[in-house]
C-alpha cells in the first residue's frame, strides 16, 4: 500500500485514482492536481492564499514526547499522519506529512476540516499547535475520528495562555477541559501540560509579545520596558518545578489530549498475535495493566518488538511476514524507517525542559550584572557627560 491507496476525496470521502497527472475521485469525479509529486487534496486551493506569519523553520526531528513514543511503538504496516507538519524534514515511509501549505517537506496538501483520507484507514493522527488555527475545531476532531481505525490514536496540542499568532489565522485557544470537549468521542488516555508548554513559556511569550509592541515615549515608559526585559532575563524555566500538574494547567502556554477511538469499548490496533499472548501471560498483564496505552517508552508494543520477538516465535513470525505501508508512490524511494532509529526517550513524567542559566549564580545577581554591563556600554558609547545630559533631558520630558 502507498499514499494513493488511502487518500479520499475530501468532499465525498470516496477513494481516488491516478488519471494522467492528477487524482480523480472514483465517485464524484472531482479532480485534484499533483504539484511537484504532492497531491493537492483541497478544492480551489491557491498557494498564495496561505501565508505563515514568518518563514517556516525546517525541522529534522520530532520532540521526544508522546507523539514520537507512539510512532516508534507502531509496526511498519501502520499509518501515521502528521497533520500540520509544516517544514518537517524527517521523512519516514509510514509518516504522512500533511499541511495546508505546499512546502518541500510535505507529502499531501490537505485540511483537517475535510481530512483527505478514507474512513478507518489511519492508525495514528497527531496535530501539534494546529487546533488554535482551525475555524471549526469540532469538525476537525470528528474528521480525525472518522479516518482513524477502531483502536487508533489521536494526540493533539493546543495553545491556552498564549499570544495571537497567525497561520494564517488564530481562532481558538483551549483549556484542558476544552480539549476534552473537542475529543469527547474518544477514550481519554492522557491529558496535561507538556514540558514545553509550562507556565514559563506563557510568561516568555506574553511578556515578550507585549514588550515587542510597546513603544516607549518617555523615561517612565522606558523604565517599564527595562523592568519587563529584566524579568525576561530570569531563568524562568527553572521555576516550572514550582508547579504541579494540578496547578500548571491554569496558566500553561498550551495543553494536550491523547485518546483512542473506541466504538466498541475494547478496540485496538495492536496485532492480534500480541494481544493473544498478552491475554495468556499474567506477568505481561501485571507489567502492562492497560495494554493499549502506548504513552510510556516501556509498553506492550516495544516489549513485543524486543523481548517478545525473542521469546515467542509467533510474534517473530508476524514481524517478519508483515507487508509494510510505504507512502511513496515512487518504488525507487528508500523504505528505511528513520523514525525507529531516534534516541531513547525518557518517560513523559521524567522529562524536564529547563533552558538558559549559567552556573549557580542567583537570578538577581545575573540581572544586575546584565544591567550594569549595559550601563557601562552606554557610557562608553556616549561618554559620561553625554550620558548625564541625555538622562536629564529624559527627566525633564517626563515632567
Amino acid at each position: 500500500m502507498n499514499l494513493y491507496d488511502i487518500l479520499a476525496c475530501p468532499i465525498c470521502k470516496t477513494g481516488v485514482e491516478l488519471v494522467d497527472s492528477h487524482l480523480s475521485c472514483i465517485e464524484c469525479k472531482r479532480e485534484y492536481p499533483i504539484v511537484n509529486g504532492v497531491p493537492i487534496m483541497m478544492l480551489d486551493w491557491n498557494e498564495t492564499d496561505v501565508q505563515h506569519e514568518r518563514e517556516l523553520i525546517v525541522r529534522d526531528e520530532y520532540n521526544p514526547w508522546i507523539e514520537r513514543m507512539i510512532m516508534q511503538s507502531l509496526t511498519d504496516n501502520q499509518v501515521v499522519v502528521d497533520a500540520g507538519s509544516g517544514n518537517m524534514l524527517l521523512d519516514d515511509p509510514c509518516v504522512i506529512r500533511m499541511d495546508v501549505k505546499l512546502t518541500p517537506h510535505v507529502d499531501v496538501v490537505g485540511d483537517l476540516h475535510a481530512f483527505p483520507f478514507k474512513s478507518s484507514s489511519v492508525d495514528f493522527v497527531f496535530a501539534l499547535a494546529v487546533f488554535e488555527h482551525l475555524r471549526q475545531p469540532f469538525i476537525a476532531a470528528e474528521e480525525i475520528y472518522r479516518a482513524l481505525k477502531p483502536g487508533g490514536y489521536v494526540y493533539a496540542e493546543c495553545n491556552f495562555v498564549y499570544a495571537y499568532h497567525g497561520y494564517p489565522h488564530h481562532y481558538f485557544n483551549a483549556s484542558i477541559q476544552g480539549l476534552q470537549q473537542l475529543f469527547a468521542q474518544f477514550k481519554e488516555l492522557r491529558v496535561g501540560v507538556a514540558p514545553y508548554q509550562m507556565p514559563s513559556f506563557t510568561l516568555e511569550n506574553v511578556l515578550g509579545t507585549y514588550q515587542a509592541f510597546f513603544k516607549a515615549s518617555n523615561l517612565t515608559e522606558l523604565m517599564f520596558v527595562w523592568m519587563l526585559n529584566s524579568l525576561l532575563q530570569f531563568p524562568l524555566r527553572h521555576y516550572d518545578s514550582k508547579f504541579t500538574s494540578d496547578t500548571a494547567f491554569r496558566i500553561a502556554a498550551g495543553d494536550y489530549f491523547m485518546g483512542s477511538k473506541q466504538p466498541n469499548g475494547n478496540d485496538t490496533i495492536i496485532p492480534p498475535v500480541i494481544i493473544d499472548i498478552y491475554s495468556r501471560v499474567p506477568e505481561l498483564q501485571t507489567r502492562y495493566p492497560d495494554p493499549v496505552n502506548l504513552v510510556s517508552p516501556d509498553n506492550l508494543m516495544t516489549w513485543a518488538k524486543t523481548e517478545g520477538t525473542e521469546l515467542y516465535p509467533d510474534i517473530a513470525k508476524y514481524f517478519s511476514e508483515l507487508q509494510p505501508f510505504i507512502k511513496y508512490t515512487n518504488p525507487a524511494r528508500s523504505s528505511e524507517r528513520k523514525i525507529q532509529y531516534r534516541p531513547d526517550i525518557l518517560h513523559p513524567d521524567s522529562q524536564q525542559h529547563i533552558g538558559g542559566g549559567d552556573g549557580d549564580a542567583h537570578p538577581l545577581i545575573k540581572v544586575f550584572c546584565m544591567l550594569f554591563e549595559k550601563l557601562i556600554a552606554k557610557i562608553k558609547t556616549e561618554g559620561l557627560l553625554g550620558f548625564i545630559k541625555r538622562t536629564l533631558i529624559y527627566l525633564r520630558r517626563d515632567k
